[in-house]
């Protein structure tokens, strides 16, 4: 079976996808700097379109843009791919993605360095503490995205497609924003004809504030399509099942584990309080929480704590008991706990 095969089901996700253009200034190196005057304070994002952390942020970036619109005269909410604009990134010293930066007013040349949450809230908490201006956020929803297979059962391509079709459906399963559906458009006619379906099978890309759908034009293996929604929905998923090594994992922790990697029993402890208030700008992350603990642990017990809890995680992924979705939490610890290895190395430096 299919994640979601019914009509009624898809053609209501369709109802609530989002329209209109955001309020995020898009620029790049050849316009940064007719914008970026100083006239305004401004929030930057350096981001690369393959990052996934970047995807991420995306959504919630757009909603910071939104919560401001109606000062948009008196602060700046502007995003550049840093990747494909490549100057203005080494200008300001991005070396790693997404990074944001706070130009106040007046300044042009050394921007500050956003270190907070990249929560909603944080973000537009900052641009208050900065401006003074006051945010008007919208409710949250969630938007789903969905990737449509239109087909038809006499279709011999379809019916090629169907398996590895439902391989991807059932990978994706326990991703509540990230849909995998089937249409048969020869009796739903009226989907197919509003979104130009010629051909079988067509497979388009509805996602949460595109206007029109995205055509998939990709591979019809398993791995081409999971790497599609990966990278359009923000997930970590592989084929065959489970989730990649970055599944979990909060960018912002990495430098700190690894210095805690390398780190004497002593300068643990001191590293331990830095990573606390550090981790109070996170708390709308589930896994927040879990890097608290892994500190705590490793400190009480050394690296044996993360060797017997790689290897318990370890057996329960295989297992066939587990549910998906607590599979994908035993995934996401897993990563947590490795991640406190560095450079192929085996062990943290309990001697010291």
């Amino acid at each position: 079976m299919f994640k979601y095969s019914i009509f009624i089901y898809i053609t209501s996700l369709l109802v609530f996808l989002i329209k209109g253009e955001g309020n995020v200034i898009s620029l790049s190196d050849s316009d940064f700097d007719d914008v970026m005057d100083g006239s305004l304070p401004s929030l930057v994002e350096f981001y690369a379109p393959w990052c996934g952390h970047c995807k991420t942020l995306a959504p919630i970036y757009e909603e910071l843009g939104d919560a401001f619109q109606h000062v948009k005269d008196k602060v700046n909410i502007i995003k550049v791919d840093a990747d494909s604009n490549k100057a203005i990134g080494q200008r300001f010293g991005v070396n790693g993605f997404p990074t944001l930066k706070w130009f106040p007013k007046g300044e042009k040349k050394n921007p500050v360095d956003y270190a907070g949450g990249r929560d909603l809230e944080s973000l537009s908490k900052f641009i208050t503490e900065k401006t003074g201006l006051k945010s008007k956020i919208k409710p949250t929803e969630t938007f789903v995205k969905v990737l449509v297979e239109f087909y038809a059962p006499w279709c011999g391509h379809c019916k090629t497609l169907a398996p590895i079709y439902e391989k991807v459906a059932k990978n994706f399963q326990t991703e509540k924003n990230c849909v995998v559906a089937n249409l048969d458009a020869t009796v739903h006619k009226g989907p197919s004809d509003k979104y130009e379906v010629t051909g079988f099978p067509t497979l388009k890309f509805f996602g949460a504030k595109n206007k029109e759908p995205i055509p998939y034009n990709g591979g019809r293996t398993e791995e081409d399509i999971t790497k599609f929604l990966n990278e359009h929905c923000g997930t970590f998923r592989v084929p065959g099942g489970g989730l990649n090594k970055n599944a979990g994992l909060i960018a912002e922790f990495a430098s700190i584990v690894k210095k805690f990697f390398k780190a004497t029993k002593q300068e643990r402890l001191v590293i331990q309080k830095e990573f606390k208030d550090l981790a109070t700008k996170f708390t709308n992350n589930k896994y927040t929480k879990y890097y608290v603990k892994v500190f705590e642990k490793v400190i009480e017990k050394g690296s044996d704590y993360i060797k017997k809890e790689v290897s318990r995680l370890t057996r329960l992924i295989s297992g066939k008991n587990s549910l998906p979705e607590k599979i994908d939490e035993f995934f996401h610890r897993r990563n947590i706990l490795e991640s406190f290895f560095s450079d192929g190395e085996e062990e943290i430096r309990d001697e010291l």
